[in-house]
């Protein structure tokens, strides 16, 4: 990037990050969560980093927090309150150990681990032993005066236990040094964190909810909140706890852990969860241990904060920017950051539909690096206002699918381009088609050319080899917008899809047959996408039929087959013969039809010569069967191809199992269920397959008619809704319980 860009970039990142900043920290009105602030501060930052003329005075990451708010009386800290720089992984925490070691290579330190709380900082300061003032962060140097909210705050002592009372396990020299200069210090200043538990933040909103009144985002928030309210009686009622993190004053600690004891003694809270590390693989080993624990404590953290324990050292590291050099907050990989949509390719499915796939500047959410998202039609791009070159908020939907949220058009630099649909398919070059959802195939006017350049090669070459999952939304209310023509359990249908018009593009040959392979299908173990265009690339198969005419010897017989593999790959294709009618339907690849219609169906008529041979009205009686599903299973078996590929199917020896054989048992009959978050023990592929088997009903999103909530690690907005609407809501090992044999 060139410094005209990068300059353009940067004043445009500072205008938006102070706005999210002022909107966060003054109105207490969060835009984005923090996770996209810090994403857009980080690319700030990095850009300053690699032009440094372009750093200001006025730079948001020269700040520390927001102004004070004007109802608040101002209150300067005699000690700057610092923030602290990020990092969200192992490598940026080994890269700012590096830099330390740079500085004091002949010294020998161990690291301070404690929990990163998700809450508002705040300082209180001591006279006598008495509380005098309590103050918020504010711009680091002046904050707010909120004693009076604070005082209602169980957690915090209004009197320090000067008397040293119940300190008989403390170790003697630090008591004696600590009476000593309690004797000689009049004032004593201590900072934490206001929080508010996740049951109190879910009674709030509750009685929010109840009151017409607007709700809260989260805990951080609803805590801020709470804080700078006028009335105290209403701080009161919040049930806001606190805990300690630093000790300011200097009462003879000579480490960070002291500093915790020294406030434990005080009467201060401090967190259970810390510990002193060695080694970077120790602090690797905490910071894991809190990831896996978060949903089991009692308020959000979100992440952990890792200090050089010695206090001299820590100190002799000094501040660089608003942070101290010595600490560092290793956060959680957030499930959002925002990124630069790079260009727009188009991939080809196995029935031949088109669909664009933005091409990101890889960047890392929830641990994952992405540098793709699917976004499903041209609906979905009109509908997020999406242009190449945008710079886009993108979250791992179900904490798994690459997806792009929204758009952040005030850091548009005006060379931003539209994109269209191709006329010709990017694979085979056939003429594309548009089809209206649920009607007769529809030559309409041709699109635009899309950004698709025109040679076979570079066509190619755009197309992913792998589909990207599915996507389903939830909808909400009766929307007019350009995605409206939905259908289907919440899946976002477009009105208008693309599709290829040629039968034997060998995209949509490849990706159907490996469909007919996968898992809720045949199940044939072995066959992945490279071994499968092996097999169409030299001509031994043409559809999915022709596996079952293969032998050891024809697959031997190719390039960097042994002997031994291609006997295990026959073997799982002859095993694959016998098949259950639902996996059958499913392994047809008929259109909008999933796993769960294919067991209804398969539930319904109980044979594939019924289904075969079901009228449009039989198909249309089923429950959870619509009219464009019901069409397409029609239009399927109408088409004579289609016929003739069933048939062969049967004609080569596979057997087809009855509907009960789909099933392990219906102890979920009737039951609708949805899980959230992630599963420690099988994947959301294996929870939908379990409740399929066992008679339940897989739904998409949360209703007052959902059963049951299944609640893995990092549960999304579901669980409140869920909550809301009474639904219940039990653990993954209740979930296990109910669908073992």
């Amino acid at each position: 990037m060139d410094f005209k860009t990068a300059k353009t970039r940067a004043q445009k990142l500072r205008e938006e990050i102070n706005d999210l900043r002022y909107r966060y920290h003054v109105l207490d009105d969060p835009q984005v969560t923090d996770e996209v602030y810090d994403s857009l501060t980080a690319e700030l930052r990095d850009l300053e980093a690699e032009f440094p003329e372009l750093l200001t005075p006025d730079s948001p990451t020269q700040r520390v927090g927001g102004r004070p708010l004007q109802k608040f009386a101002k209150v300067r800290h005699t000690v700057p309150m610092l923030s602290l720089n990020d990092a969200t992984s192992l490598e940026e925490m080994r890269d700012w150990e590096e830099r330390l070691r740079r500085l004091e290579p002949d010294q020998k330190w161990t690291y301070f681990c404690e929990l990163k709380f998700d809450g508002l900082a705040v300082s209180l300061v001591y006279e006598d032993g008495v509380l005098k003032t309590a103050a918020t962060r504010g711009d680091g140097l002046i904050g707010e005066d909120v004693t009076e909210n604070v005082k209602t705050i169980g957690a915090v002592p209004l009197r320090l236990n000067m008397e040293l009372r119940h300190t008989a396990s403390v170790p003697a020299g630090l008591k004696h040094t600590l009476a000593s200069r309690l004797a000689k210090t009049k004032i004593i200043e201590v900072r934490g964190e206001a929080l508010m538990s996740r049951e109190a933040f879910r009674k709030l909103n509750a009685e929010q909810e109840k009151k017409g009144e607007q709700t809260f985002a989260n805990p951080r928030n609803a805590a801020a909140g709470s804080i700078r309210q006028l009335d105290s009686k209403i701080t009161a009622s919040r049930k806001l706890d606190w805990y300690a993190y630093q000790l300011v004053t200097n009462l003879g600690q000579e480490t960070h852990e002291e500093e915790h004891l020294i406030c434990a003694i005080l009467g201060f809270k401090i967190p259970k969860e810390t510990v002193v590390a060695k080694s970077l693989p120790e602090i690797e080993k905490f910071h894991q241990h809190i990831r896996k624990i978060r949903k089991e404590l009692p308020f959000e953290v979100d992440g952990v904060v890792v200090a050089v324990n010695e206090n001299w050292l820590r100190e002799r590291f000094g501040v660089v920017g608003k942070a101290p050099r010595g600490m560092m907050a290793y956060k959680f990989p957030g499930k959002k950051a925002t990124t630069v949509v790079e260009d727009i390719v188009v991939q080809v499915g196995r029935t031949g539909k088109l669909t664009p796939v933005a091409v990101l500047k890889p960047v890392e959410v929830g641990g994952v690096t992405v540098s793709r998202a699917s976004l499903h039609n041209q609906d979905e791009i009109a509908r997020l206002g999406l242009k190449i070159g945008d710079t886009v908020v993108v979250k791992r939907a179900g904490d798994v699918i690459p997806d792009i949220e929204e758009v952040l058009p005030k850091l548009r630099s005006g060379r931003e381009e539209e994109f269209h649909m191709p006329r010709h398919c990017p694979v085979c070059g056939a003429r594309v088609e548009q089809r209206l959802l649920g009607a007769a195939t529809s030559r309409l006017p041709s699109p635009g050319e899309g950004r698709v350049p025109a040679g076979q090669e570079r066509l190619k070459a755009n197309v992913p080899s792998l589909p990207l999952p599915t996507r389903r939304r939830e909808t909400k209310g009766n929307s007019s917008s350009p995605g409206e023509g939905r259908a289907g359990r919440g899946r976002i249908i477009s009105s208008v899809d693309f599709f290829c018009t040629n039968p034997k593009c060998f995209v949509k040959t490849r990706r159907g047959i490996r469909h007919f392979t996968s898992r809720p299908a045949f199940n044939i173990e072995g066959l992945g996408p490279k071994i499968i265009g092996k097999f169409v690339d030299e001509g031994l198969i043409t559809d999915a039929s022709d596996l079952f005419d293969l032998k050891p010897g024809d697959i031997a017989a190719l390039e960097r087959f042994a002997e031994k593999s291609a006997e295990n790959i026959f073997a799982a294709i002859q095993k694959a013969k016998t098949v259950t009618l639902s996996r059958f339907i499913y392994a047809l690849g008929l259109k909008h039809v999933g796993e769960q219609t294919a067991f209804d169906l398969a539930s319904h008529f109980g044979s594939l010569e019924k289904l075969r041979r079901a009228s449009l009205e039989e198909l249309n009686a089923i429950e959870n069967v619509g009219d464009v599903v019901a069409k397409s299973i029609h239009e399927y078996f109408q088409d004579k191809q289609n016929q003739k590929f069933v048939d062969r199917l049967l004609k080569k020896g596979i057997r087809i199992q009855s509907p009960i054989a789909s099933r392990r048992s219906y102890k979920l009959k009737g039951l609708k269920i949805l899980v959230t978050g992630t599963l420690e023990s099988m994947s959301r592929e294996e929870a939908k397959r379990a409740v399929l088997e066992n008679g339940g009903d897989w739904v998409l999103s949360v209703s007052k008619n959902t059963d049951y909530l299944v609640v893995g690690e990092n549960p999304g907005s579901k669980l409140e809704k869920a909550r809301k609407l009474g639904v219940k809501v039990i653990s993954e090992q209740d979930f296990l319980k109910m669908v073992s044999k």
